[in-house]
C-alpha cells in the first residue's frame, strides 16, 4: 500500500514512513533493505570468514577473551597498588596508624630539602599541563623519602575522591607545617596554584639554604673538639703508662699536672670508672633534657645568644631572613597579613623575637603598622623597619619585604664563612694547646731527672 490516494503529499509521505516503521518493529532481527545494502557495499571488498570454518571462529574469541582477561588483571595489580599496600594513615578517631610499608616506623617530617625538590617537581609539572593527580602520583612513585612518599599517594586518593588539595593538606600537619597549607590554600582558591607552589618550593629552598650554612658553620668546631678528644682518650689509654712504668722505676715525684694525667688514665682503664660513669652520663642527658623543656632555661639561652658578640649576628639575621621571606610568600599569595604573621612567627626558633612578633600583632590590632610595633624593639635593626614603613607608605609591602629577606640571606651567608674563617684558627689554637699540656705533663718528670743527674 502506497497511500496513492493521499491528495496531501506531506501527509502521504508521513503514512509511508509510519508503515515502513513498522514492519521494521514487526521483525526486528532483519535489518532494513537500505541498511542491509549500505552494509554490503562497506564491506564488499572484506573476505568474509566462512560459517564453515569453525576452528579460526574459536581461535579468534580465545584471543579476544585472553586479552579482556589481561586487561582485567592489570586494572586489578593497579587498584591494589593503589589502595592495598597503603592503606589509611588515620582512624575513626583521628589517630595515626602506621601502614604496612612504614611497619616499626613513625610518620614524621620530611627533611626541608626532599619537601622543596618534591613541591617544584609538582608546580613543574602542573605548569605543563598534567593532571593533579596523575602528577602526585607520580611524585609518590619517584621520591626516595617515604614520608612524601606515603603523604602524596594519600592527598591522591582523596584528591580522586572528591576532596580538595588543602582539605587532604590539612590531615597531614605531621608533614605540611601551616606555612604550607596556607599557601597552597591561598593558591586553590585564587586558581593559581602552580605559581604558589612554585613560590612555596622557593621559599623552603631558602630555608635550608639558612639552615645548612649554620649547620656548616658548627660543623667545624664539632669535629675538632670530638677529634682532640678521641687523641686525648686514645694518649691516656695507650700511652701514659708507658710513661708511668719509667718514672716508678725512677722513684722520682711526679709534678702535679703530670699526677694529675696518671690519677686520669688508671681512672679510664678501670672498669670501675665506667659502672659510675655511664650512669652518670644518662642522670646529665636526663637532667639536661629537663632544663631544656623549661620556658625560662630557654627564654635564657635565647637572651644569651643575642648578647654574645660571636653569635648575635648570626643569629638576628637568620631570623630575620626566614621571617621576611616567609611574611613575603605569604603576603603575595594573597594571605591577609594578620595571619600571615603568625604563621611567620612560627619560623622564628628564638623566643625573643617570637615574643616581639607577638606584641607587634596587638598593636597591628589596635590600628598601628607594622614599622612602628617593630621599632619599639632595640633587637630589629634600623634598615628592618625603614624598608618596612616604605613599603606599607608606597603599598608595595611584599616587593620590599622580599628585598629584605633577599638581603639578610646574603648577610648570613657573609656572617657564616667569617665565623668560620675566625673559628679555624681559634681551633687549631685550641687542639695544639691541649695537646702540648699532655705532652708537656708527660715530659716534665723526664726533664727533672736529667736535670738531677747533670
Amino acid at each position: 500500500m502506497d497511500y496513492k490516494y493521499v491528495e496531501n503529499g506531506r501527509l502521504r509521505r508521513m503514512l509511508q514512513k509510519a508503515r515502513y516503521r513498522r514492519k521494521v518493529l514487526n521483525n526486528p532481527n532483519k535489518p532494513p533493505k537500505h541498511e542491509k545494502e549500505q552494509i554490503l557495499q562497506k564491506y564488499k571488498n572484506v573476505i568474509p570468514i566462512p560459517s564453515k570454518k569453525q576452528e579460526l571462529r574459536k581461535t579468534q574469541k580465545s584471543k579476544i577473551s585472553i586479552l579482556k582477561t589481561y586487561v582485567e588483571l592489570k586494572i586489578q595489580e593497579r587498584k591494589e597498588f593503589l589502595e592495598g599496600d597503603m592503606p589509611s594513615l588515620r582512624s575513626k578517631k583521628n589517630k595515626l596508624i602506621k601502614p604496612k610499608s612504614m611497619e616499626g616506623r613513625r610518620l614524621k617530617s620530611p627533611p626541608i630539602k626532599d619537601l622543596a625538590i618534591a613541591t617544584k617537581q609538582l608546580s613543574s609539572m602542573i605548569r605543563t599541563g598534567l593532571p593533579l593527580l596523575e602528577s602526585l602520583n607520580i611524585i609518590s612513585d619517584t621520591s626516595e623519602n617515604v614520608t612524601i612518599k606515603y603523604a602524596f599517594k594519600e592527598i591522591g586518593l582523596g584528591i580522586s575522591k572528591g576532596s580538595t588539595m588543602s582539605e587532604m593538606l590539612d590531615k597531614y600537619p605531621e608533614v605540611f607545617n601551616e606555612m604550607y597549607r596556607a599557601l597552597v590554600n591561598a593558591g586553590e582558591t585564587a586558581g593559581l596554584l602552580p605559581n604558589t607552589l612554585e613560590r612555596q618550593a622557593k621559599l623552603l629552598e631558602s630555608l635550608a639554604k639558612i639552615r645548612s650554612q649554620i649547620k656548616s658553620a658548627m660543623a667545624y668546631p664539632i669535629a675538632i673538639t670530638l677529634l682532640t678528644l678521641v687523641i686525648s682518650f686514645i694518649m691516656m689509654i695507650f700511652v701514659i703508662p708507658i710513661f708511668v712504668d719509667i718514672y716508678e722505676q725512677s722513684d722520682a715525684a711526679l709534678p702535679g699536672i703530670t699526677q694529675m694525667l696518671v690519677n686520669i688514665s688508671d681512672q679510664l682503664r678501670s672498669l670501675s670508672f665506667y659502672y659510675k660513669a655511664i650512669p652518670s652520663c644518662f642522670a646529665i642527658y636526663f637532667f639536661y633534657k629537663y632544663l631544656s623543656s623549661r620556658s625560662s632555661v630557654i627564654w635564657w639561652y635565647h637572651k644569651t645568644l643575642l648578647q654574645l658578640p660571636i653569635t648575635k649576628d648570626l643569629v638576628t639575621k637568620s631570623c630575620l631572613a626566614n621571617f621576611s621571606r616567609t611574611l613575603s610568600s605569604l603576603n603575595s599569595a594573597g594571605v591577609p597579613i594578620l595571619e600571615a604573621l603568625t604563621i611567620s612567627k612560627k619560623t622564628l626558633k628564638n623566643k625573643i623575637f617570637s615574643r616581639i612578633i607577638e606584641k607587634a600583632y596587638i598593636d597591628i590590632q589596635s590600628g598601628n603598622p607594622i614599622y612602628k610595633a617593630l621599632d619599639k624593639e632595640s633587637v630589629i635593626p634600623i634598615m628592618f623597619t625603614s624598608m618596612f614603613r616604605i613599603g606599607e607608605e608606597t603599598g608595595e609591602l611584599s616587593e620590599m619585604v622580599t628585598k629584605l629577606a633577599d638581603f639578610y640571606e646574603d648577610e648570613v651567608s657573609t656572617s657564616v664563612k667569617s665565623l668560620t674563617s675566625i673559628m679555624e684558627p681559634l681551633m687549631i689554637i685550641f687542639v695544639a694547646v691541649f695537646v702540648g699540656v699532655i705532652l708537656i705533663a708527660m715530659y716534665l718528670p723526664m726533664f727533672s731527672m736529667m736535670s738531677t743527674v747533670g
